[in-house]
């Protein structure tokens, strides 16, 4: 016989941390392939990076779009504290790595060198921002109830 204690139980996360979870991933992608692009000039790079900004800006819209229906439904209020921050800063990593996207669309050297790595680069300082912010506010909050 089964017992409720031997089945491993997988915490439910809610749909938009998933979906941001997988754009942030490509974003930091982005920024990775950018940096290799610099230093070996290898067009397949720019192609990778192309290929990581489309997936990311998919999945970060589908994320934020989630995140709406959550912010106004109550639920995502309800998780931890503020959540116009997080919202805002989604919105401010979706339009860089949009006008990095336009970016990346010229051809050769200067679909990254200097523009597009520069842009990635920030997209990255911001979700670290955002991140920092995140972790500061969970420490605060545990500290709190202790």
């Amino acid at each position: 016989m089964v017992s409720s204690q031997s089945i491993p139980v997988i915490t439910r996360r809610p749909l938009r941390q998933t979906l941001m979870i997988v754009a942030n991933t490509c974003f930091i992608g982005t920024l990775l392939t950018d940096l290799n692009y610099w230093r070996t000039a290898e067009m397949m790079w720019t192609n990778f990076s192309a290929w990581l900004l489309f997936a990311g800006l998919v999945m970060g819209v589908l994320a934020v779009i989630a995140a709406v229906i959550d912010f106004f439904s109550g639920r995502l209020s309800r998780e931890r504290g503020p959540a116009w921050p997080y919202l805002l800063g989604s919105l401010v990593v979706l339009v860089l790595s949009f006008f990095n996207s336009l970016v990346h669309s010229r051809d050769a050297w200067t679909s990254v060198v200097p523009t597009g790595l520069t842009l990635s680069a920030v997209t990255v300082i911001v979700l670290l921002v955002m991140g920092l912010m995140r972790w500061a506010g969970h420490r605060t909050r545990v500290e709190a109830v202790e």
